[in-house]
This record gives C-alpha cells, sequence and structure tokens, in this order.
C-alpha cells in the first residue's frame, strides 16, 4: 500500500524524509508543512488525501475527521505526550488508529530550582531533600522519571491515584498526597478528567510551604485560583511551563484572556516565589530524536499489522 504522510506541523518539529523505512509491501511519500495552517479549510485541504497524518499542536477535530472529508485516514500520530488537539472519540469512531509520542529523557532535574525567596510562608527556611515529601500526579514516563530522581536525593515519594479513586498498591490516594506533600508534581495528560485538577480547593489542602509544579499542560491548573492561593500566602510557590491559552503573552505582550500568571510583575512573582516559562520544557536535542524515533516506530509497526 502506498502511504500519503503529511506533517502538519514540520514547521515545529520537521520529519527527515529518509526517517521511515516500511515494511513491504508498503510506500510512502512524505509532506512536509513548513508554514503553520490555522484555518479548517487550509487543515482540511492539507490533510484530505492523507492516510497518515502527525500533529504536534494543529488540531484535528470535528468536520476534518469526517469520512467524507478525510476518507482515507487510517493514522494519526501526535509528535506530542498530549492528544487534547485530536478528537479522540471521532477518530474511534471511524477505526483510526491513535498515538502520541512519549517524552523520556532526563531533563526534570531542574525542577528543583526554585531559590528565588529561600523561607516559606511561614518563615521557615527550606527543609533539606531528606525531609521532603514529593507527590507526584501523573505516573506516566515522566511522573516516573521524577519518582527516581526523587528518590535517589533521599525525598520520600507519594504517587497518587485518581481523584476521588481509593488507594491501591503503590498509590495513594488524591487527597492524603495533597495533604503531605511539600512538593507537588504534575505530569499527567489533558483531558475531560483532568481539566481543573487543581483548583482553590486542592490548593487549600496543601501545606503552607508546599510548592506546586506543572509540567504537563495548560488547563489542568485553575490559574486564577493559583495566583490567589500565591497572594494569599497558601502556599509556598509555583513553578509552571504551561497555560490554559498557549501561546500566551506576557509582560508588555499581554492580552485579555492570556494567563494571569503572566500579568505579574518581576518584583512580585519574586515575592510569590513564582517561576514561569513559555511552555519550553520539552525543547532540546533529545527530545526531538526522542519524538521522530516514537512516530518512526509507530508508523512502522502499524503498516506491519496491516
Amino acid at each position: 500500500m502506498h502511504h500519503k504522510i503529511v506533517a502538519l506541523d514540520a514547521w515545529n518539529v520537521p520529519i527527515p524524509p529518509s526517517l521511515l523505512q516500511l515494511p513491504g509491501p508498503h510506500t510512502y511519500e512524505l509532506v512536509n508543512l513548513t508554514t503553520q495552517v490555522s484555518s479548517t479549510e487550509a487543515i482540511q485541504n492539507a490533510v484530505q488525501d492523507a492516510t497518515i497524518v502527525a500533529t504536534t499542536v494543529t488540531p484535528l477535530k470535528g468536520p476534518t475527521l469526517a469520512a467524507s472529508v478525510t476518507p482515507k485516514l487510517q493514522l494519526i500520530v501526535a509528535i506530542a505526550t498530549g492528544t487534547d488537539c485530536i478528537d479522540t472519540d471521532l477518530a474511534a469512531v471511524r477505526g483510526i488508529k491513535l498515538h502520541n509520542t512519549v517524552l523520556e529523557t532526563d531533563e526534570w532535574t531542574k525542577t528543583f530550582a526554585l531559590t528565588s525567596v529561600l523561607n516559606d510562608p511561614s518563615g521557615s527556611p527550606p527543609m533539606t531533600c531528606r525531609d521532603e515529601t514529593v507527590g507526584i500526579v501523573g505516573y506516566g514516563a515522566i511522573g516516573r522519571r521524577i519518582a527516581e530522581f526523587c528518590r535517589s536525593l533521599g525525598m520520600s515519594v507519594l504517587i497518587a491515584a485518581r481523584k476521588g479513586a481509593s488507594a491501591s498498591e503503590g498509590r495513594a490516594p488524591f487527597a492524603q498526597v495533597l495533604a503531605q506533600s511539600s512538593v507537588i508534581v504534575l505530569c499527567l495528560p489533558r483531558g475531560p478528567e483532568t481539566l481543573g485538577l487543581i483548583s482553590t480547593q486542592e490548593l487549600q489542602a496543601m501545606p503552607r510551604h508546599a510548592l506546586l509544579i506543572n509540567v504537563s499542560r495548560g488547563g489542568i491548573v485553575d490559574e486564577t485560583a493559583l495566583l490567589e492561593a500565591l497572594r494569599a500566602g497558601s502556599i509556598g510557590g509555583a513553578a509552571t511551563d504551561v497555560f490554559l491559552q498557549e501561546p500566551s503573552g506576557a509582560g508588555k505582550f499581554w492580552r485579555e484572556g492570556d494567563s494571569p500568571l503572566l500579568k505579574v510583575g518581576a518584583a512580585e512573582a519574586g515575592r510569590l516565589n513564582l517561576l514561569v516559562t513559555p511552555h519550553v520544557a520539552w525543547c532540546s536535542t533529545t527530545t526531538f530524536h526522542n519524538y521522530l524515533q516514537a512516530f518512526k516506530r509507530h508508523v512502522e509497526d502499524w503498516c506491519a499489522k496491516n
């Protein structure tokens, strides 16, 4: 079978033409879109003849996934850990296979670098690693890697069960993890069950010295509630690489609807122990290599089975 593979976000993650070695009798042509497409019409025109589509942020939803628009589409690979830009339910109804690329790197040691404010809201100095309890919410490849690093530093590690679920082997109840952790690390995908997972109630349940770190996706934390908690001294600080609306302007580029965290001035951010970065934690040579290798594996394995 001859495949037309369309890489919608090659302007962001280009796919080398020689990356794939498909098993016979599969052959392919690769179309790398080096200019971002945003309108529904442009997206549909780009993928209308595709059997395989790769996307990172360009949405594949609603009418684009209708059989009348993409009749040949059989496989979607998200070159990212999240799949929220894809209508997964509609893809499942059509029998379109969906894969994402899971990131496994050693980049997350930088997570524990919040030193701009030494004392917590109660005035106590920082704890040593052996006194810290790290709560990990989302125990996929990234969560496991973070847990490994934390344990190697002598930290106690709690792995959270799903919110509302009972404790299970190796997992503590979600509420217990919030109440007992000095550091909460979020590394779970965004979806209907995780949107707004951390809001006012959850922030109030954390210790006053707790740090909240979000290295997953925007929307999992209620940004307005987080800012209120920081200003009230309810938690000790926060770091986030992601926002509900992306790209989100900051400083003089801030617009109505952008993250309220990015409207905070540098001086206040220092007082609040708030660290923000513009969704760049994933960006490294290793990450690009891992993404492309995962894309290669998914496409080649799928072709071998079909």
